[in-house]
């Protein structure tokens, strides 16, 4: 019979994560036991949901009506019954349920809807479910979030109220209920109930649109390719649909969707996003996979996101008004693009199954990004930016006691909400494919990842799976080897000794433990199966030998007829390990002739060097000495990289003489290149000339003080203060950054009347972030107030801390505030925002601000989403920077007391 849901479970449950389960209801007198359900105890899962109920396909309802803070609906699941259950577990945070049932065949079960912390919901029954097909449906309500953009969430704009979502990872279930894991990936039926003058969009392509009453619309979508519960998206309100024509072999429509009034600003976006799909086509030799490519123009860089058919792109990315197509635009807006299109391969046709691979989807396709890039406009350089930029940013952190393996353990609700790590979830699975393409060869690794997309297609995929193309394709052993550095944390670091005997080939004995800067708590008793290459030569030329080494040690016979007069650690500079050179290996590798070493071999030897500073080998004061050659270099990236041994310097720990020294000579640096080339760019620049203006001016007059260049930032800024575009959109945000450095009040008003008039998000915030460079105590502190003061957005306002924690002269201010505030601005965050908060704190670089640091967050982080491993990551890299200072002050001292004053 059908219980009657007035009489067995209140008419409304609330579903939110604080609480525990519902206990089960207390045994009835045996009279009424015909007429009272007996509920099971609830008994929620761990963590991941079970295998006894599996979603095969969804209907969702709901009633989205843009001016309104709340929402309801009706979501219908059907579902495959694999064990005899009496409670039925799925997700469903901050919702309230009104009704829930399960019709199985004929029977129909009104169920008991329970919750559990970490937006589980249980529908408890009142008897068994049977194997075979069922039907799940929940009437529910809910709220649009309006202040930390997840799920569901709603942006006014020009007046307008319009709903967007970001589900990824566990926020589908804000928005309704579900099976909220990637492994449950099923076809979707969309039905959005909105007012007819809104535009309402999804994954894919309006099925039908019906009239209804006041002033209301049904719109159906057809039904879904399989997808996960985090790629659902969809959109509603007033908004403006730009038709920019066509995307792929199969010619999908093409439009960007944007607030009414922003249609101009998408020209640039919708000349280039059709090449974007054209190279992705191929790279994978298949066409783009939906009918339609919507551009769903977020208002937030964040929230950009690979949702079938929906692809969302923040407006500070997309919109781009005529004549501020600068090239960092440019590469910004085709870079990010492209990632989210490339996940339309790697992580949309073929998903992880489970958090724990969520670096199958990232680390592919930002490793896709460089060939992406490439493909679209080699004259950017992009490919040798991101191959040495993602290894070198992998490699900083590896470095440390508390960074995690690629493939991360997923076990508790925080490790999910930390999967998403940029620098190994992203960066190290990048940089290892790197390893991995540079052992195999471009085409064999090409043909290897459409492999692995057409196995999987529509399904799900683990690193097991991954590993066993690899197999296929390369080998078992090179399999293996992939499989030592993606389920280990840390980065090899190789060492060789050269033997060189009458009558016998020269040899290397090889060594590898774990790298690990001064001061580490980490061990270095780790091993993996490296690829080694090397090179080696002399006078008569020289030569490249490669060799899997699996053990602590081992041997690399080189193919000479005499001892090797330098010997390269890392030849192609693509393996994933840090090279250890005595000082005389170095000095006989930087003595290889001109034009022997490539681009990214001299890259490598850079960061080798740097790496061999952060682990007290050479001593810093020596290895500033390579600055100086790096800083004339032609190539963009060698002076960058040159760059970075700068930031090793703690100017905090100099005297206020020292600090001036060192900032004039890397004026003297890099001050007569910038100078030369002027701030504004000129007719017939390159991007490649304009990239390089771009570095060589932060360098000289934002690290550096060329008091000619600060000069002639001040007057640039208050030109554009005056009219925009008197100043070119390339100049005036490091102009701006650069003045602020070395003005005055006035200045500062002038920034900040005009950032509370901008009535656009993207040149409000162009205006409010030079207010945090400040020298000035009185504006530090007045910068710092508006992080959390309520006047502008949090989401907009907490870069200025971060600024302010990064800055020497303002870094005890911000260190006050951030423990003054910190309570306040954690719970009006997402979790990721909170983790990139604390981490701001690793900036601290002392005994005494450690133990606060300790004492401040260490009873506090445990109870905060996204923010313990921060926190770790932070409280060792002070540790790091403290033992750091120690080792090098004399060496940097001593280095600068030697500079003309």
């Amino acid at each position: 019979m059908r219980w009657s849901p007035l009489l067995l479970v209140p008419a409304l449950v609330s579903l939110h994560c604080t609480h525990a389960p519902e206990p089960a209801a207390p045994s009835t007198p045996a009279a009424s036991v015909a007429a009272t359900p007996q509920w099971p105890e609830a008994q929620p899962p761990a963590l991941r949901l079970p295998d006894t109920v599996r979603p095969t396909h969804y209907t969702l309802d709901l009633k989205l009506i843009s001016t309104e803070q709340t929402f309801s609906g009706t979501v219908t699941v059907e579902v495959d019954v694999r064990e005899p259950v009496r409670q039925v577990w799925l997700h469903g945070q901050d919702l309230e349920v009104s009704s829930a049932r399960i019709e199985a065949g004929a029977r129909t079960l009104d169920a008991k809807p329970v919750t559990a912390s970490e937006g589980r919901l249980g529908l408890l029954l009142p008897e068994t479910l049977t194997p075979g097909k069922a039907r799940i449906v929940i009437s529910f309500s809910g709220k649009v979030d309006r202040e930390r953009s997840q799920g569901l969430y709603s942006v006014a704009e020009g007046g307008h109220d319009y709903f967007y979502t970001f589900f990824e990872p566990v926020d589908a279930r804000r928005a309704f209920p579900c099976f909220d894991e990637p492994g449950f990936k099923v076809p979707w039926k969309l039905r959005f109930t909105v007012k007819d003058t809104d535009v309402a969009l999804a994954n894919h392509a309006i099925e039908s649109k019906e009239a209804l009453p006041g002033g209301l619309q049904r719109v159906t979508f057809i039904d879904s390719k399989p997808m996960p519960s985090y790629l659902v998206a969809f959109m509603v309100g007033p908004f403006d649909v730009v038709d920019a024509g066509t995307a792929g072999r199969n010619k999908a429509p093409l439009r960007f969707i944007v607030p009414k009034g922003r249609g101009p600003e998408t020209a640039y976006a919708a000349s280039v996003t059709p090449r974007i799909v054209s190279v992705l086509e191929d790279f994978f030799d298949q066409s783009y996979p939906y009918e339609k490519l919507d551009v769903a123009v977020v208002p937030r860089y964040w929230g950009t996101m690979e949702h079938p058919g929906l692809v969302a792109l923040g407006q500070p990315l997309t919109l781009i008004k005529p004549g501020e197509e600068t090239i960092q635009r440019r590469r910004h807006y085709v870079h990010i693009a492209g990632h989210e299109l490339g996940h339309y391969w790697f992580g949309n046709i073929a998903t992880c199954h489970w958090w724990d691979d969520i670096w199958l989807n990232e680390s592919l396709t930002s490793w896709l990004d460089r060939k992406q890039m490439d493909g679209f406009d080699a004259r950017w350089g992009y490919g040798q930016d991101a191959s040495s930029g993602n290894r070198m940013a992998a490699m900083e952190t590896d470095a440390l006691a508390s960074t995690l393996p690629v493939r991360k353990p997923a076990t508790t609700h925080d490790a999910v909400l930390g999967a998403f790590d940029n620098s190994t979830t992203y960066a190290k699975g990048a940089a290892l494919l790197d390893m991995l393409e540079a052992w195999m060869g471009p085409e064999k690794m090409r043909d290897m990842l459409r492999l692995h997309v057409r196995k999987h297609a529509w399904s799900t995929v683990t690193a097991d799976d991954f590993a066993g193309t690899i197999a296929e394709a390369a080998g078992p052993d090179l399999a293996r080897s992939f499989r030592t550095f993606i389920d280990q944390a840390g980065v090899p670091r190789v060492s060789a000794k050269l033997q060189c005997e009458t009558g016998k080939a020269p040899r290397l004995e090889l060594s590898q433990e774990r790298y690990v800067p001064a001061g580490s708590t980490a061990s270095t008793a780790q091993t993996w199966s490296i690829p080694v290459c090397v090179r080696a030569g002399g006078r008569k030329g020289d030569t490249r030998v490669c060799q899997m080494l699996s053990e602590r040690t081992g041997a690399l016979e080189l193919p000479l007829d005499s001892c090797p007069q330098w010997v390269l650690l890392n030849a192609g500079g693509t393996g994933y390990y840090r090279s250890s050179y005595t000082s005389q290996q170095l000095t006989q590798v930087l003595a290889a002739p001109q034009g022997t070493l490539s681009v990214s071999e001299r890259l490598s030897l850079l960061s080798d060097a740097e790496a061999a500073a952060r682990r007290g080998d050479l001593p810093l004061g020596e290895a500033l000495k390579l600055v100086p050659g790096t800083a004339t270099d032609s190539n963009r990236t060698i002076v960058a990289y040159g760059s970075n041994l700068l930031g090793l310097v703690q100017q905090d720990q100099l005297t206020p003489a020292e600090r001036t020294r060192f900032r004039a000579w890397v004026g003297r640096l890099y001050g007569p290149r910038a100078r030369a080339l002027g701030w504004q760019p000129r007719p017939g620049d390159t991007d490649e000339v304009k990239q390089m203006r771009s570095l060589l001016l932060s360098l000289a007059a934002g690290l550096g003080d060329d008091a000619a260049l600060v000069r002639d930032a001040q007057k640039l800024a208050r030109a554009w203060l005056d009219k925009r575009d008197s100043v070119s959109p390339e100049a005036a945000p490091l102009a701006l950054r650069v003045a602020a450095r070395t003005s005055d009040r006035s200045l500062f008003d002038l920034l900040l009347a005009q950032a509370r008039k901008a009535k656009d998000h993207n040149e409000r915030l162009e205006l409010l972030f030079p207010l945090a460079f400040f020298t000035d105590p009185a504006l530090v502190q007045e910068s710092l107030g508006l992080v959390n003061g309520g006047e502008f957005e949090l989401r907009d306002t907490y870069k200025l801390l971060g600024v302010s924690f990064y800055k020497v002269d303002s870094r005890e201010a911000a260190w006050k505030y951030f423990r003054e505030n910190f309570d306040a601005m954690a719970a009006r965050v997402r979790s990721d925002d909170l983790g990139t908060i604390v981490g701001f704190t690793g900036q601290l670089c002392d005994d005494t601000r450690r133990a606060e640091l300790e004492a401040f967050l260490g009873p506090r982080v445990a109870k905060l989403e996204g923010a313990p491993h921060a926190y770790a990551q932070a409280l060792e890299t002070v540790r790091l920077c403290v033992e750091a200072d120690r080792i090098h002050r004399p060496s940097v001292q001593s280095f600068l007391s030697r500079l003309p004053r």
